[in-house]
């Protein structure tokens, strides 16, 4: 039975290449294709790639840390060498040292050029099966203009002028032919939205952003996530994260505002009120454990920010242009 995907396994632990397709379950959708470092850099530096040409891989998982007396370079040098060959092709960079403070600072000059790094044991079928039909989307929309970058946002057309002021230049009227533009606009397209336009909270918020900008506690949203259902977001990569429109946010509770008679003014003081949360279900500001907290904070400028807050309890580390939050720290008594 012929495979749906093709994933490139590339990696210099022998026995992590034998059982490379149980580390994915043995998925029969998937065909796992195992490369030792110099197996992978001698096919494609070569000029003989009739085998991985025939298999047409869709993704690549490379172990970071290379460690064989065969090849003498590491991960991002293998990224280097496929990208070259296969200049839309999403590659995964992974170690069994993620975590580890030396290799967090090591794998920040590889952030640009992975799609994501991350540990073996994160890595899974469902995951990359879902990230290929994603990027298999992004490609059908090449040419198709504004629109078709709305469809992958799921986004509707009311959305047009704001997704397209935060757009890099070269998406602004939507993502380009590839042979009318340079190879690889599939992965930066990709990027931006698995980087920038997802994590950074602007449009979208994730559930802290929500919580905080509705007045309650993480630990209570959940009761509340069926009632703000419609503004779930749904577009490209939305498997891997929670994420929320704060248009669709802010319009449906002043819907419901509107229903009880009630008018919003600031939503994170009025929400509580048209949600019907208990006074001990509403945010504190981990500051000054005072109620209403209006943001969000780090506890270091380069952590996620997980802390509510007020605006007078943090500081602003970095101004972003509109509609991405700036991000805050926390301010330390």
């Amino acid at each position: 039975m012929n495979s749906e995907y093709t994933i490139l396994w590339i990696d210099d632990d022998s026995k992590r290449r034998e059982k490379s397709n149980e580390w994915l379950g043995r998925d029969d959708r998937i065909e796992v294709l195992p490369f030792a470092p110099m197996d992978i850099a001698s096919e494609l530096i070569g000029g003989d790639q009739n085998t991985l040409d025939q298999k047409n891989p869709d993704l690549a998982l490379v172990d970071w840390y290379l460690q064989t007396d065969g090849y003498g370079g590491d991960g991002p040098s293998i990224e280097g060498i496929l990208h070259d060959q296969y200049s839309d092709m999403p590659v995964y960079g992974f170690s069994g040292q993620y975590g580890d403070r030396q290799f967090m600072r090591e794998s920040k000059q590889g952030e640009n050029r992975f799609e994501i790094i991350t540990a073996p044991d994160k890595i899974t079928a469902q995951d990359l099966i879902d990230d290929i039909k994603y990027y298999r989307a992004i490609e059908s929309k090449k040419g198709g203009g504004l629109s078709g970058i709305l469809d992958l946002l799921g986004a509707d057309a009311e959305y047009k002028q704001k997704i397209q002021s935060i757009l890099p230049q070269e998406f602004v009227e939507g993502i380009p032919e590839e042979e009318n533009y340079d190879p690889g606009g599939i992965l930066r397209f990709a990027r931006w939205v698995r980087h920038r336009f997802i994590p950074q909270p602007g449009l979208l918020w994730d559930d802290i952003w929500l919580a905080t900008k509705l007045g309650m506690t993480t630990g209570v949203l959940e009761r509340y996530q069926e009632e703000f259902s419609q503004a779930e977001y749904n577009g490209i990569f939305s498997h891997r994260t929670s994420r929320w429109w704060r248009p669709e946010v802010t319009s449906h509770l002043a819907e419901l505002a509107d229903e009880q008679g009630e008018s919003i003014n600031r939503t994170w003081k009025d929400a509580p009120t048209i949600l019907g949360i208990s006074q001990y279900e509403i945010a504190e500001c981990v500051v000054c454990d005072n109620k209403y907290p209006e943001t969000v904070a780090a506890g270091k400028a380069d952590e996620k920010p997980e802390f509510q807050v007020h605006f007078r309890c943090r500081n602003i580390e970095i101004s972003r242009s509109s509609p991405f939050e700036d991000i805050r720290v926390l301010v330390r008594q």
